[in-house]
């Protein structure tokens, strides 16, 4: 079995800590339980990349559970690369801009 390297980008990093800012404003534990379950999806993601769907060349998706993001990430060889944690109302344009520009 493979072992992959997962890597959170500088831009995923800030989306990650400005929505759980958000969500300890919205009630007390909130923020820590959003947490939570994005580090559950990328433990999921470092265990098998590849039971995400391709949503555009090689770009994958992998839905958080219990909150409204998406994690964005591409494989390279052995290096899991998360590119942004979206909303899902965002706007998906602005992640496709960000990968395009790589």
């Amino acid at each position: 079995m493979k072992t992959y390297k997962l890597i959170i980008n500088p831009f995923a990093e800030i989306e990650i800590k400005e929505a759980r800012s958000w969500y300890d404003l919205q009630k007390g534990n909130l923020g820590e339980e959003y947490l939570q379950e994005i580090k559950k999806t990328a433990i999921r993601i470092q265990e098998n990349p590849f039971q995400f769907p391709k949503i555009k060349k090689n770009i994958r998706k992998a839905v958080v559970s219990r909150f409204p993001f998406s994690i964005y990430f591409y494989i390279d060889e052995l290096t899991i690369n998360v590119f942004a944690v979206f909303h899902a109302s965002r706007n998906p344009m602005s992640w496709k801009k960000r990968f395009d520009n790589k």
